[in-house]
């Protein structure tokens, strides 16, 4: 059976009081939204509280799903919402690169063949992505780690297609911006 008619069958069922029925929706969609809060709030417990979290609203929410869109997609956006609210939530003070420990030019200066290391070039690109605001992160998440079109992206951020290609344009505009001038430093 179609992956897409499956859900339509299991929300069908959990919507007339199957509770078996969601409890293969949550078996097959669980990681997938564990993923996304794992990636967005990089915290495992906080991750595994917010795919809960999720699921009970989904669960909730159920009978108000009007599939016009994908169930995934839909579930997609419940989990992104909560992850970005749970972000603004805990957001104290913005992150720069300058109070990360041991990231200012000058310490990364000294490191110079670090910048060829990978967890050097992973480290400066996560706190480089920690400068972004949490919808931003949301998007470089949703399109590099979790591969969604464009299209889908639209729907689960509640965004138009063009916004979110315009969206995505200024982020890798402001990730350059952040990147290009700390492996300038390395190379002084």
């Amino acid at each position: 059976m179609k992956s897409e008619q499956e859900d339509i069958l299991w929300t069908n069922r959990v919507i007339q009081g199957d509770t078996e029925a969601f409890g293969l929706l949550v078996k097959k969609y669980k990681d997938m939204v564990f993923t996304l809060a794992l990636r967005m709030v990089q915290q495992r417990e906080e991750a595994e509280e917010i795919a809960q979290d999720v699921f009970l609203k989904i669960f909730k929410a159920l009978p108000k799903f009007k599939q016009k869109a994908k169930f995934s997609t839909w579930m997609y956006r419940i989990a992104y919402n909560e992850c970005i609210s749970r972000l603004r939530k805990k957001k104290n003070a913005e992150v720069s690169i300058e109070n990360i420990p041991g990231n200012t030019a000058r310490s990364l200066a000294n490191e110079e063949e670090d910048w060829q290391d990978d967890e050097m070039r992973s480290r400066m690109l996560h706190n480089a992505l920690k400068r972004l605001s949490d919808e931003d992160q949301g998007l470089v998440h949703l399109y590099y780690f979790d591969d969604l079109p464009v299209e889908e992206m639209a729907h689960v951020t509640g965004l138009s297609v063009s916004n979110v290609k315009i969206k995505l344009f200024r982020i890798r505009k402001k990730l350059f911006e952040v990147l290009v001038p700390v492996k300038d430093a390395l190379q002084i």
